[in-house]
């Protein structure tokens, strides 16, 4: 018994890996066109866009066009993701995580849950992380490999180094995560002196998106759309996809979505040892 308890202390030490240095964060901003963006998402919450919702949380927790306002941006989040919004479900959600006023580790994991079965799989890995150790909820390791993997399927590179890690080392290696050490085992080893393709994935999280851009898009999309009227995912615009809208109510392209949209929720998660 304390074997395996010694082996579920070091998979807790494995989770908390430094995270990469994004430099796709929003930084704050008090310039006239950053809050005529502000003023622009304020305008299509009240008509009930759930994406610009989602977007006006950011904003507020980056305080960019306004000031920083925790409290604000939660509960954009939270009304964002009752229209079935994937990333605001995963933001709220680990609020939800967070030792704040706020906190309800029920609620947090019923959205992660939400936005997990939907592939978004930033929430899955989060899933995974969370049943692995002893410390929000207790560790539950047939729950863990459940989301580890699905993260892994969704080609999350987090979970790919977390499940590599584990499986390697002596102390882990022997966990019941069948289903991760499959996946693992099933990929044609990398030669030592090669450069391995999420290495080569990582320098190009590093580039900054261009906002303005994003904005202006996200904005004439939503003027031509209709307002979300009831819970669910999907375009109201009459010919476009989720595929063809980056704040869909959907993961659509997971790679852009998770790692160009916004702000730095891998270093608030890690802060849960979650990330």
């Amino acid at each position: 018994m304390q074997r395996i308890v010694n082996k579920l202390l070091l998979a807790a030490a494995l989770v908390a890996i430094a995270p990469l240095s994004y430099a796709t964060q929003l930084a704050p901003c008090k310039s006239t066109e950053c809050e005529a963006y502000f003023d622009a998402y304020t305008i299509l919450t009240n008509r009930g866009h759930s994406s610009a919702m989602a977007t006006l949380g950011e904003l507020y927790y980056s305080g960019y066009g306004t000031q920083k306002d925790q409290d604000k941006a939660f509960k954009w989040f939270r009304r964002a993701a009752k229209f079935g919004h994937t990333t605001a479900q995963y933001k709220a959600g680990i609020m939800y995580l967070q030792a704040s006023a706020h906190q309800d580790i029920d609620k947090g994991i019923t959205l992660l849950k939400r936005s997990a079965k939907a592939a978004f799989s930033p929430s899955a890995l989060a899933l995974g992380k969370i049943y692995l150790q002893d410390k929000l909820v207790p560790s539950d390791l047939a729950e863990s490999d459940k989301w580890l993997s699905q993260a892994y399927k969704l080609n999350n590179l987090e979970a790919m180094k977390l499940a590599k890690s584990l499986r390697i080392s002596p102390d882990t290696h022997s966990l019941p995560l069948p289903q991760l050490f499959a996946l693992v085992d099933a990929e044609k080893p990398v030669a030592k002196d090669s450069k391995s393709t999420m290495e080569e994935m990582e320098v190009i999280l590093v580039e900054a998106p261009d906002y303005a851009a994003y904005f202006d898009e996200e904005i004439a999309l939503l003027n031509q759309s209709r307002p979300d009227t009831a819970k669910g995912t999907g375009s109201s615009i009459a010919g476009r996809t989720c595929l063809d809208i980056w704040a869909c109510s959907s993961e659509g392209d997971s790679e852009r979505i998770r790692d160009l949209q916004l702000s730095d929720w891998g270093n608030i998660a890690l802060a849960l040892n979650v990330r």
